[in-house]
């Protein structure tokens, strides 16, 4: 062959002598460097660095709707011959996880990660009434435990998503960091002046989550009705808070429940248009079961109740008008998420038991 021919291909070591006694070392094999994958162009590296959709340029970036390798297969790599141990994945279907923002959401939750004990002006907070600063520990202490709830079910489902669907890992992973950082910063909010933690949540929604059979089941619980529903709480943060530290951990979190509530709703929508009744017909029956247990929580939850009551208003009344008027907030935010994820005209079919809870809190 000639020098032209052979020029830039990888050559063999010639072997090298053999040793009395010693067996020669095998010839160098450099057939791994001529696996088919693709050579990307060089990026151009933008304002915001070079982001996990950059990367997943071409071929790299091409999810199949179902990933075939049980193993830990990098999408795009070039898979070995009998070679890598089955992983103890379940879920091999994009359908199951797949929301079209993942990589954006991702970046966007590794840029506006924030540090509770150092981003919080605890210094701010100061003494308190009594039944004031009771009534703010109450409901730090339901959202801390909802967050601890979401946070150690969501880390179990994380290992089930195969490798193929690596986005979606990834934002997940930042979905779990914010839930630990919730739950953190509400806690030490509830400890931090001379208060305590209250009285557990009834949770009756928080063994829905536990009990989810599906992670798109697990996804409407927890990003679309559990999120919507707080975060429509933490926009009210300048109500219920009476410190500078209070309406950060309000608008922080909020922030973060913003992003959650954008991957339930785009996965819900990826789930959705698949063209399978059946799958609507899932969605109609988690979302009904959800409402139920949410409506249980909150006719069952008088501590919290009677918490957001003295903190809302200046009377009993007051606070009462004002709980109503959180409630169908609340329910208003959760189906304007229905609705962006293509499951319209819901607001018709929510459970009599959410509606009448709303209606009279």
């Amino acid at each position: 062959m000639a020098d032209s021919e052979t020029q830039g291909q990888p050559q063999a070591a010639p072997i090298a002598p053999e040793i009395p006694g010693i067996p020669a070392p095998p010839a160098l094999d450099m057939s791994w460097a001529r696996v088919p994958t693709a050579r990307p162009a060089k990026p151009t590296i933008g304002a915001e660095g070079f982001t996990l959709k950059m990367a997943d340029a071409g071929e790299y970036a091409y999810a199949p709707d179902h990933w075939p390798y049980e193993n830990d297969t990098p999408r795009g790599s070039y898979p070995a011959k009998d070679r890598g141990l089955p992983a103890p994945y379940t879920i091999y279907e994009k359908a199951e996880v797949w929301a079209e923002n993942c990589a954006d959401l991702y970046e966007a939750a590794i840029r506006e990660q924030w540090k509770p004990a150092t981003q919080v002006s605890w210094s701010s907070i100061e003494p308190l009434p009594d039944h004031i600063e009771a009534s703010l520990d109450q409901i730090f202490s339901n959202i801390s435990e909802q967050q601890y709830n979401s946070n150690a079910v969501l880390m179990g489902w994380l290992k089930e998503i195969s490798y193929g669907y690596h986005e979606v890992k990834l934002y997940l992973a930042t979905q779990t960091f914010d839930q630990a950082r919730h739950v953190e910063a509400f806690r030490k909010r509830a400890l931090a002046n001379g208060g305590g933690l209250g009285v557990q949540a009834p949770g009756f929604l928080s063994r829905a989550v536990f009990a989810a059979f599906k992670f798109t089941e697990l996804t409407v619980y927890v990003n679309i009705i559990r999120t919507a529903f707080l975060l429509a709480l933490c926009e009210r943060g300048d109500a219920i808070g009476r410190s500078q530290a209070d309406r950060q951990l309000f608008e922080l979190t909020a922030n973060d429940l913003r992003r959650h509530l954008a991957y339930g709703v785009e996965h819900l929508r990826h789930y959705l248009l698949q063209g399978d009744d059946a799958k609507r017909r899932n969605v109609r029956a988690w979302l009904e079961r959800g409402e139920i247990m949410l409506a249980a929580d909150l006719r069952r939850d008088r501590p919290l109740r009677e918490a957001l009551i003295l903190v809302l208003g200046g009377s009993v009344q007051a606070g009462k008008t004002a709980l109503r008027e959180l409630r169908q907030a609340q329910l208003r935010r959760y189906l304007r998420a229905l609705e962006s994820a293509t499951f319209v005209g819901h607001e018709q079919h929510v459970n009599p038991a959410l509606t009448e809870i709303i209606d009279n809190p």
